[in-house]
């Protein structure tokens, strides 16, 4: 594994069903994530509301509850991340660059970048969840072509 390096020309490997399905996976995963974020808060809470007990909004269970629904909530925005990472994502793989570090330093950009255009929001949390988008990109591209992220090999007729 390589940190910064891929296989030159590793995005001739990647078909538009590859790209598309990458992309369509990475955009819809936060969903199922959250509510299963959510449901666990609310399942931890309703003992607390059957004893008739607050529960302060700082606790734990509210901090899970609230990143569940932003979860949840995450696609409406997060597309803008996705639309100006794709050409940048297929010149990376075309250039062999596509190490770990690379995705992880351009998956900070374009949340830095989503978090600038959304404008009023805290980047912390979009950086957070763009460089772990840009790794998951990364690990589903390699599991439908695995050899392009190997440095210095050279594609065959076999490997596309």
């Amino acid at each position: 594994m390589a940190v910064l390096r891929s296989a030159r020309f590793g995005n001739r490997a990647l078909t538009w069903s590859n790209w598309l399905f990458a992309y369509l996976i990475l955009w819809a995963l936060p969903i199922p994530v959250g509510i299963v974020l959510s449901t666990f808060a609310m399942v931890w809470r309703w003992p607390f509301e059957a004893l008739g007990a607050t529960i302060p909004a700082e606790t734990a269970v509210s901090v899970i509850f609230g990143f569940g629904v932003f979860l949840i909530m995450m696609p409406f925005v997060s597309w803008i991340g996705m639309v100006l990472s794709f050409p940048i994502v297929w010149l990376v793989l075309r250039f062999g660059l596509g190490g770990w570090l690379s995705f992880l330093l351009g998956g900070l950009v374009m949340a830095w970048a989503a978090a600038g255009i959304l404008g009023g929001m805290s980047p912390e949390i979009p950086m957070v969840l763009g460089v772990l988008s840009a790794l998951v990109l990364r690990w589903m591209l390699g599991q439908r072509s695995p050899w392009i992220l190997v440095p210095g090999h050279q594609p065959e007729s076999g490997d596309v």
